[in-house]
């Protein structure tokens, strides 16, 4: 009969230890949870709120993508890119999708990025880029921002060439350049960057 009882008290002991344990942790994963829940919606904020043109307080430089696993393949001689500090050719894969092109170009300002930066992004991007040596401004990676399209089966021709980034964003002191279609198109992927880059809070 003793021999029952402390058994049964040494169950207690165990039973109460393993709460003790258990609360702390399923309250932290709750909070983990939520945390997580937060952070989502956040971001699709984020997303939503982006704007061609954005300030920023911060100074962003090369290692700012580095960290957020940008992957570079070009560093631009900046010459003749008229008040630019560097810029870079790159590509990085949105969740769920495949890599998509950029092209980064860093100013001292936010102020210089529009002020020298906005003419050669137009110039780079869109429609009415311009994609050949003899017209472009600045010709450092040229080749980069052009996209081939070879012709249709049953046709003749080596195919047409079109601007690989489809418009550009201003954010901080940078000019971006970002893949697509179209200047939505491309402000999306440009968004979905910077929401890595440059994680914030939308009230």
């Amino acid at each position: 009969m003793i021999h029952r009882l402390n058994l049964t008290s040494t169950e207690s002991t165990a039973s109460l230890k393993s709460s003790r344990i258990l609360l702390p942790v399923l309250s932290l994963l709750i909070v983990i949870a939520l945390t997580a829940c937060g952070s989502s919606g956040d971001s699709q904020a984020q997303l939503d709120a982006f704007a061609q043109i954005t300030p920023s307080e911060r100074s962003f430089t090369i290692d700012d993508f580095k960290r957020a696993n940008f992957k570079i393949s070009h560093e631009y001689d900046v010459e003749g890119l008229t008040g630019a500090i560097s810029a870079m050719n790159g590509f990085w894969k949105p969740s769920g999708t495949v890599a998509k092109e950029y092209e980064i170009r860093f100013y001292a300002s936010h102020t210089d990025a529009i002020e020298l930066g906005t003419s050669l992004a137009i110039e780079a991007s869109g429609e009415t880029a311009l994609l050949d040596e003899e017209d472009a401004t600045w010709d450092e990676g040229l080749k980069d921002r052009r996209a081939f399209f070879a012709g249709g089966v049953g046709t003749h021709g080596s195919g047409t060439v079109q601007a690989m980034y489809g418009g550009y964003a201003i954010y901080g002191n940078m000019v971006m350049l970002c893949e697509g279609a179209n200047q939505d198109q491309a402000l999306e992927r440009c968004a979905e960057l910077m929401a890595i880059v440059d994680p914030v809070v939308v009230e």
